[in-house]
């Protein structure tokens, strides 16, 4: 693990946050130590899968920074960042094949479907989920 800092980091789903109740996440200045053990502990609710998800850079924060080793990955896309997070409850929908169920969170995104494509074969491939 790297160390993991937050600089001023806040997050808000709504698009011109103006008071602090516009928030999910307030501001954090905090660092976890390399090697450290930390834990996410809170009400449903209360911020823990958004901050998972901006450490992993699915999400970029609204304000503040986000330093692994000292270095700023706040605008790093999650394949560049070196680092996973995994579920409690994975999300899998059992009325999709594989493929759909790679290619979901893609469409989601409103990729083209070339692009949708070669990353579903390309996780496939990663995860040996393609036939023998």
């Amino acid at each position: 693990m790297a160390q993991i800092e937050f600089d001023d980091v806040a997050h808000s789903y709504i698009r011109h946050p103006q008071k602090e109740a516009d928030y999910a996440i307030k501001t954090i200045r905090n660092t976890w130590d390399d090697g450290g053990a930390y834990a996410l502990l809170g009400p449903s609710g209360c911020g823990k899968t958004t901050l998972l998800n901006i450490i992993s850079g699915l999400i970029t924060p609204t304000k503040g920074r986000v330093l692994y080793n000292g270095v700023d990955v706040t605008a790093l896309p999650p394949e560049r960042r070196n680092i996973a997070q995994v579920f409690q409850f994975p999300v899998l929908y059992d009325t999709m094949t594989v493929y759909e169920n790679l290619a979901f969170p893609l469409k989601n995104r409103g990729m083209e479907s070339a692009a949708i494509e070669r990353r579903v074969h390309e996780v496939a491939e990663i995860l040996d989920l393609t036939d023998p």
